[in-house]
């Protein structure tokens, strides 16, 4: 005799077409979000025809009264991401509160769902190391869970946000590229869209400046990286950088300078000039953003736009903790705004006519 296979909530998900968080949310009457009366009716017949019956709960063990903030970053592979993250977790911990990492890899579906499912897990707060591409479901969330973003200056965001202009800090670099003669230089970089409007502000700053000087150039080198290869290969940034270099070095041989998006990007500049047999800053200047500590390394020497990783965490964890216990409220957007500054290294130096590049040297 064969036995009944029980409906599981994953197959009305799957029968339905929904993730598996909107079937829950839908089955279980959740009063606090909404979904189309389409959504809904599909979802609850679906249930019916498959016979599906939600499981009975024990009572569980009592919660801890630890609260939970969840902190969402689209990796954890590159240092300025885990590096902010820690900084995050080190403040929560000295308020006694648990923390729990989510990763996007800039994928906007993922986003949505960590989102839903902050609101089913019954989180106390988030903070989202990066400008979120779900604006609209976000600000939603964050009018019954408080919410802290760390990015780029964006005044129609309406949550609380700790804010840096990489618009700045991109002409801040092209100012000191130019100010050391570099009149011709190439701008190496991972996706530029909108999706990652970090990377085209730095390179509009960076223009800006370039465009008010005659007889100058910058020429951008940059490649689209999905999601899915983002999360499968957590050296992409350094790859990106090299396979970059050596194309840029092929078919622009006037260039004197290289401007990386950040700094793990400007590490595999490094390499393939080196592997090239090309020295650093004396045949060409290099230059990132982010300074992360590896950056500041004696056998590293990169000049890099300093972007205040750490202090970023930590405010963003106290503007969330004043939210969290009633010390503010979403009314009162909190815009906090750190300036950059340009920690000169070993990479760059005064351009010299006697070192421009010839094809016989590439």
């Amino acid at each position: 005799m064969t036995t009944k296979k029980r409906i599981t909530l994953e197959d009305v998900s799957r029968t339905a077409g929904v993730s598996l968080t909107t079937a829950s949310m839908i089955l279980s009457g959740r009063p606090d979000v909404s979904f189309s009366p389409e959504t809904v009716q599909n979802v609850r017949r679906t249930a019916d025809v498959l016979g599906y019956r939600a499981p009975v709960r024990r009572r569980s063990r009592p919660r801890s009264s630890r609260k939970l903030v969840l902190i969402v970053s689209p990796n954890v592979g590159n240092a300025y991401y885990a590096n902010m993250v820690q900084a995050i977790q080190q403040s929560a911990e000295q308020h006694g509160v648990s923390t729990l990492i989510f990763t996007t890899y800039r994928d906007a579906e993922k986003e949505k769902e960590i989102l839903d499912m902050a609101l089913e897990m019954g989180a106390s707060g988030m903070v989202f190391t990066m400008m979120p591409q779900s604006v609209e479901q976000l600000e939603k969330v964050n009018r019954s869970l408080p919410i802290v973003v760390i990015g780029d200056r964006n005044t129609s965001l309406n949550v609380d946000t700790v804010e840096l202009d990489n618009y700045s800090a991109g002409m801040l670099v092209g100012r000191h590229m130019l100010g050391l003669g570099h009149r011709h230089i190439a701008f190496i970089s991972t996706t530029l869209n909108n999706a990652n409007a970090i990377r085209i502000r730095r390179l509009d700053g960076v223009r800006a400046v370039y465009a008010q000087e005659p007889d100058t150039s910058v020429q951008v080198f940059a490649r689209e990286i999905t999601p899915l290869e983002e999360l499968n290969d957590i050296g992409i940034e350094h790859r990106t950088g090299y396979e970059l270099t050596m194309d840029c070095l092929k078919r622009c041989p006037n260039i004197s300078g290289i401007v990386a998006v950040n700094d793990f990007v400007a590490y595999g500049v490094l390499d393939a000039l080196e592997d090239k047999g090309l020295k650093v800053p004396d045949d060409y200047s290099v230059c990132g953003f982010d300074n992360l500590s590896a950056s500041r390394f004696w056998n590293v020497g990169l000049t890099s736009v300093e972007h205040h990783i750490e202090e970023k965490g930590r405010n963003a964890f106290t503007i969330l903790y004043e939210r969290m216990t009633g010390n503010s409220t979403p009314n009162n957007i909190t815009r906090v705004e750190f300036s950059h500054h340009l920690l000169e290294n070993r990479s760059t130096a005064p351009f010299h006519p006697s070192r421009e590049k010839t094809d016989s040297v590439l």
